[in-house]
């Protein structure tokens, strides 16, 4: 699989190499650093270290850390969360792998049935089902350690294809339907086609089956997320720690039907010792009311569109037959035509092209968190920012070309 477009492998690769070189070179304090490393912290739309929510942790620290027992800050969270996402109940977890966890625990408790139907190139966490995915035309485990039934309990539809979802939920086994609003992470970003998401709200109700919506790379979009930004109306949403700020925390919103079977008496497999953590609910109160708010999805948006456009207008002067990717604050590219499924879109990724991509960029100051998946306009950003993107991303597709 690679890009469209007349690309020779043999100068993808030497461009690739000289960078890599460069930017090793340029860095042997994180080398020596490498073997302590922890794993990059990629929820970063608030920015790093805002000041509100450094403000609000340093307080709340002082006064307690764990009650064993919800705060007032965790009650606003909810009724926070709740008027923005239209649903009444909201659950804490300390990761949108943990919500989505619940999720399919409580969608198991209520149905009574054991497969979760996912899409194909989704990522919803490390959890055993959000680790099993089409491997060319089989249901397998992507990495080794998950459970050997894992598999008989998932079932791979395409995103945007009506026909393939309906085989999937017909044989009436499925609890749950796992889904992003629009795709992103491991397929850059698949947008929904007119009449999808009715289309699969309608199936799913037909066929019995609960629908939860993954808000974790969504909710960038506005205050609603897409499932405001599409009127959605699912039974569960599941949303991560970028809803905090970046301090570890989720959450994940259920209807009242459901709520009540989140009641102690109902004993779902749900729940944990730091979950609701005072921490966590007054970042998230901090990052709800200071940071993430009317002013800052309209700032993001716009300097996503000044990206998109600068992206496209580098993709035209180069003469390759790719195409900008356009959601609100993110951006980036398709090698080629845009896809409308997971399979279609894998048949256009390029992994030689994408590591060049992001290597190229972190020596020009810019760094992609996730390889391939397209930047995210973040919150501190300025249009000086997007420029400085443009340009080296500019450059790349000339050094490619020319």
């Amino acid at each position: 699989m690679a890009a469209h477009g007349d690309l020779g492998r043999d100068r993808i690769r030497d461009l690739h190499r000289g960078e890599l070189t460069r930017f090793r070179e340029q860095r042997p304090a994180t080398r020596a650093l490498l073997a302590r490393a922890r794993s990059h912290d990629a929820s970063a739309f608030c920015g790093h270290a805002p000041e509100p929510l450094v403000r609000a942790v340093t307080q709340q620290i002082e006064r307690g850390n764990q009650f064993q027992l919800p705060g007032e800050d965790a009650i606003w969270v909810a009724e926070h969360l709740a008027h923005r996402y239209g649903l009444p109940k909201w659950q804490f977890t300390l990761s949108a792998t943990q919500a989505n966890t619940e999720a399919i625990r409580l969608a198991r408790a209520v149905t009574g049935r054991e497969v979760v139907v996912l899409f194909q190139g989704h990522y919803h966490g490390h959890f055993e089902e959000g680790v099993v995915d089409l491997d060319g035309d089989r249901v397998a485990a992507l990495e080794r350690g998950l459970s050997r039934g894992v598999t008989g309990r998932v079932r791979i539809a395409q995103f945007n294809d009506v026909d393939v979802l309906r085989a999937a939920l017909e044989p009436g086994d499925v609890a749950l339907v796992l889904t992003e609003p629009a795709m992103t992470n491991r397929v850059h970003l698949l947008a929904p086609d007119p009449g999808w998401h009715a289309a699969l709200r309608e199936l799913t109700r037909r066929f019995g089956t609960l629908l939860a919506v993954d808000e974790t790379h969504t909710h960038v979009v506005g205050a609603g997320g897409a499932t405001a930004r599409y009127g959605l109306n699912p039974d569960v949403v599941t949303i991560g720690k970028a809803v905090a700020g970046g301090v570890p925390m989720g959450a994940y919103g259920v209807t009242a039907a459901l709520g009540e079977e989140l009641s102690a008496d109902r004993r779902v497999a749900t729940g944990g010792t730091l979950f609701g953590n005072p921490l966590s609910a007054a970042a998230a109160k901090a990052a709800l009311t200071e940071v993430l708010v009317a002013d800052a999805y309209q700032h993001t948006s716009a300097l996503g569109a000044r990206l998109a456009d600068g992206i496209q207008a580098a993709i035209t002067a180069s003469g390759l037959p790719w195409t900008v990717i356009r959601f609100g604050p993110r951006s980036g590219q398709w090698y080629g035509p845009q896809p409308r499924t997971g399979a279609a879109a894998f048949s256009l990724t390029d992994d030689e092209l994408t590591g060049l991509l992001r290597v190229w960029l972190a020596n020009r100051g810019v760094w992609e968190a996730l390889a391939g998946a397209g930047p995210t306009v973040p919150v501190p950003a300025t249009a000086a920012d997007v420029d400085r993107y443009v340009q080296a991303y500019g450059d790349l597709l000339q050094a490619l070309t020319r």
